[in-house]
């Protein structure tokens, strides 16, 4: 049985205006945003969706797909008039994901703290206001979260969220905060709170705890590996339904940050052992 999760939409109404990039490609950018459309639980979508998901004119998201399907990042799906991704894009993907050996890398341990949990232990890097998962493990849990490598999780609300914003620095994470406020402004105090203390949890412990803020009855662990800079790269998070917040906190929890400190000193340069 699978926990399907819904995601939010994006509310863009009376956010902060930006300063005019010059060299920003709008075009391009609209482009992409159609591509990021497409994840693991929305293989196939026709344009009437990629519309209303990107907020963009339908002729313009006609134009778009049009090119991309010429490019050959985007394909006819087979049986159907909707659209899926080409092997153009899966060729950046596989590019991507090749130059580094970090999800090889940490894939036994992933393994170990599934098995450990019966949940699913997830290997994420950001996305814009996303966190997309890049590697996944799976426990042997009677429920699992239904997502999968591809799927994205929702910046200000999931464990894998919270663990990228309590790495970054006070004023690029504040910084950071509003923009994503205009994303949910209904809930907005309560989540913000849950932040914080989520930040500080994370310096005392090494990890965040997120008990069913990303959805209801969901307990999950995250923690962040950060480059020489201090910048977070990667987050490691481990969560589902009907997990015990005590046991989330005093057995994943710590198996979580453990990983994460071994990534960030691969990431170093330093000796990948766990010391």
């Amino acid at each position: 049985m699978a926990t399907t999760v819904t995601k939010k939409t994006t509310a863009s109404r009376g956010a902060p205006k930006k300063p005019v990039d010059r060299q920003f490609v709008t075009a391009l950018a609209r482009g992409l945003a159609v591509l990021r459309c497409f994840d693991a639980i929305r293989p196939q979508l026709g344009t009437t969706e990629i519309a209303q998901m990107t907020k963009l004119p339908q002729p313009t998201v006609w134009r778009l797909c049009h090119t991309l399907q010429q490019l050959g990042y985007l394909v006819q799906a087979p049986n159907s008039d909707k659209l899926c991704i080409g092997m153009g894009v899966l060729g950046l993907g596989q590019f991507a994901l090749g130059s580094t050996d970090i999800g090889e890398m940490v894939l036994p341990e992933m393994t170990q703290i599934a098995k450990l949990s019966g949940a699913a232990v997830s290997l994420g890097v950001v996305d814009q206001d996303e966190i997309l998962i890049v590697k996944r493990a799976q426990g042997d849990g009677p429920l699992l979260m239904n997502l999968a490598v591809g799927s994205r999780l929702a910046m200000a609300t999931s464990s894998a969220g919270w663990s990228y914003l309590a790495a970054l620095s006070p004023d690029v994470r504040e910084e950071t905060l509003l923009r994503l406020k205009y994303q949910y402004s209904g809930k907005w105090a309560e989540l913000r709170a849950a932040i914080e203390v989520a930040a500080k949890g994370l310096a005392s412990t090494g990890f965040v705890m997120n008990e069913g803020f990303y959805h209801s009855g969901v307990s999950a662990v995250g923690a962040p590996a950060c480059d020489k800079t201090g910048k977070p790269q990667f987050v490691i998070t481990c969560g589902g339904p009907l997990l015990k917040p005590r046991f989330m906190r005093e057995e994943i929890g710590p198996q979580v940050a453990r990983l994460a400190r071994k990534i960030t000193v691969a990431l170093a340069g330093r000796s990948m052992g766990f010391g």
